[in-house]
């Protein structure tokens, strides 16, 4: 075995877990770049916590080419039947704790310590969920504290709840739950951001108390949520609201953690790419919300996708001709 095959500790990785180019996340980015991969005839691996990413959890989605609405889930079924069915590739459901240097390219790292070795990745790994970061939230996670309305929407039926946030999400998700709850309330720090069309929708909405200017002091229960107290930014005056269930939706963050040593960062985390989606790690590809580029939107991740394999099959197509001088 050797040099090329071994981590930064010397460890080998056997061969049946040697690849050209390992993708990292399932959403439309990785689900995409994965398509191409195969396409591209590539010996590839994609490894991810899930197939579909954020995007499975968007009740609506308008205006993605074929389809005048479909929703997030079953879009990303479509994604995943084409990835199963008529362009395989090589996968793993884990997650990823590590990714390191190597002299033959990238040690992957995974949970279960499952350790696969590619001479280029990318990085689709998308965003994760923002966190109030209040008494009460991670005790009660899933016993009234929710972070996506479409799955867990039908557990509160019938009960008050809160939705915590002013863009689209929870304006959307006010939208929906105001359908089966009968009082939800819905607390922002300032004005709306969410786009007009939503913040009309959502006003015309007899059953939707708006507390704006207002945050969150604590999540209240004891094995299920009773109640929030909030307060009033302008005027310091707190108050409970009787609600049974909390919807949290203050936005993402980058998931560049894996990396963040590695490649150069943005102030919002975000990895910065190049317009071919390589990084300032050559042999690292970043593509989707996780990378500087504009537009987070389903449609641009899936784009940015297919560009990173386009680029990382270019990239290993040169490093093969080098090395063959």
């Amino acid at each position: 075995m050797n040099e090329s095959e071994r981590d930064e500790q010397g460890s080998a990785v056997p061969e049946r877990d040697r690849y050209e180019l390992i993708i990292i996340g399932g959403g439309p980015a990785g689900l995409t770049a994965a398509v191409y991969a195969s396409l591209l005839r590539m010996r590839a691996f994609l490894v991810t916590t899930n197939i579909g990413g954020q995007t499975v959890e968007g009740s609506k989605i308008e205006n993605y080419m074929g389809y005048e609405f479909i929703s997030g889930g079953e879009l990303i079924s479509r994604f995943q039947d084409q990835l199963l069915h008529h362009n395989y590739l090589d996968h793993r459901m884990a997650e990823v704790t590590a990714i390191q240097l190597s002299p033959g390219g990238f040690v992957v790292t995974t949970q279960e310590d499952g350790r696969y070795q590619a001479q280029a990745v990318i990085m689709a790994t998308g965003m994760r969920r923002r966190m109030l970061g209040v008494p009460g939230e991670d005790r009660l996670q899933r016993r009234g504290v929710f972070y996506q309305h479409v799955e867990e929407g039908a557990l509160v039926a019938g009960l008050d709840v809160a939705v915590v946030g002013g863009g689209n999400s929870a304006l959307q998700g006010a939208s929906d739950l105001s359908r089966h709850c009968p009082r939800v309330y819905l607390i922002s720090l300032g004005d709306w951001t969410a786009d007009v069309a939503v913040q009309e929708e959502v006003k015309a909405l007899e059953n939707v108390t708006a507390l704006k200017g207002y945050t969150v002091q604590e999540i209240l229960g004891d094995q299920r949520v009773s109640g929030l107290r909030v307060k009033c930014l302008e005027s310091g005056d707190e108050q409970l609201c009787d609600v049974k269930g909390v919807f949290i939706e203050i936005g993402w963050r980058p998931y560049a953690d894996l990396v963040a040593s590695i490649v150069e960062l943005n102030a919002r985390g975000e990895i910065l790419i190049e317009p071919d989606c390589s990084t300032s790690c050559p042999g690292i590809f970043a593509a989707g919300d996780v990378s500087n580029v504009f537009g987070k939107r389903v449609i641009i991740a899936a784009g940015e996708g297919a560009k990173a394999a386009l680029s990382a099959h270019e990239y290993l197509m040169r490093k093969k001709k080098e090395g063959t001088r």
